[in-house]
């Protein structure tokens, strides 16, 4: 969505809109929201939200950095989890599988920018953080057992999934909408050669 503008800008305002970026990540990804047997975290949506916003470069360095700051004891992960032992028990590959769909939703989202950004944002959304979930789970279930199937466990978190996506795809809208305002106002306000 962003990435055009970004992309030319200055290295110092390149810098910071990844700080800022890494900024979010932090202070958002600890919220958990109860729903039902499944907590609803952001973590899954903002590190394949941020990518599509910034441009894949820019979102996979920030969440690179997320996860090195939760290592190093920054509560910053799911309910204000950090360490390392996080990436060698259970959530390891949930953790891990971030910077994979932040790089394949970012790169994604960037081959099809025009009128139907948002639409494929969106989808982009969705299959980023399924990616997360079914690589997570994965990892999980050769750590912990479980008695359910593969299907089961991804049908269990699916609602929470599809919640994420619908609140996530509304930010896209509203983004993209304040952009569009944002340059038309800029080029109706811009002198004439």
């Amino acid at each position: 969505m962003l990435t055009d503008l970004i992309r030319n800008q200055s290295i110092w305002i390149q810098t910071l809109i990844g700080l800022i970026a890494l900024g979010t990540l932090m202070a958002l990804s600890p919220v958990v929201i109860q729903s039902g047997d499944v907590p609803i975290t952001l973590q899954s949506l903002l590190v394949v939200f941020i990518p599509i916003i910034v441009g894949w470069k820019i979102g996979v360095i920030a969440v690179i950095g997320y996860l090195v700051a939760g290592g190093l004891g920054a509560p910053v992960f799911s309910d204000g989890a950090a360490g390392w032992h996080y990436f060698s028990g259970s959530t390891g590959g949930f953790l891990m599988s971030f910077p994979i769909a932040a790089l394949l939703s970012g790169f994604a989202n960037e081959q099809f920018q025009g009128p139907k950004s948002v639409l494929f944002g969106t989808m982009f959304l969705f299959a980023g953080q399924f990616i997360i979930l079914v690589l997570g789970l994965f990892w999980y279930r050769t750590i912990v057992p479980v008695e359910e199937t593969m299907l089961e466990s991804v049908k269990a978190f699916m609602p929470a999934l599809l919640i994420k996506t619908s609140f996530g795809g509304l930010a896209l809208v509203l983004i993209h909408r304040l952009l569009s305002a944002a340059l038309r106002s800029r080029s109706i306000n811009e002198p004439q050669t």
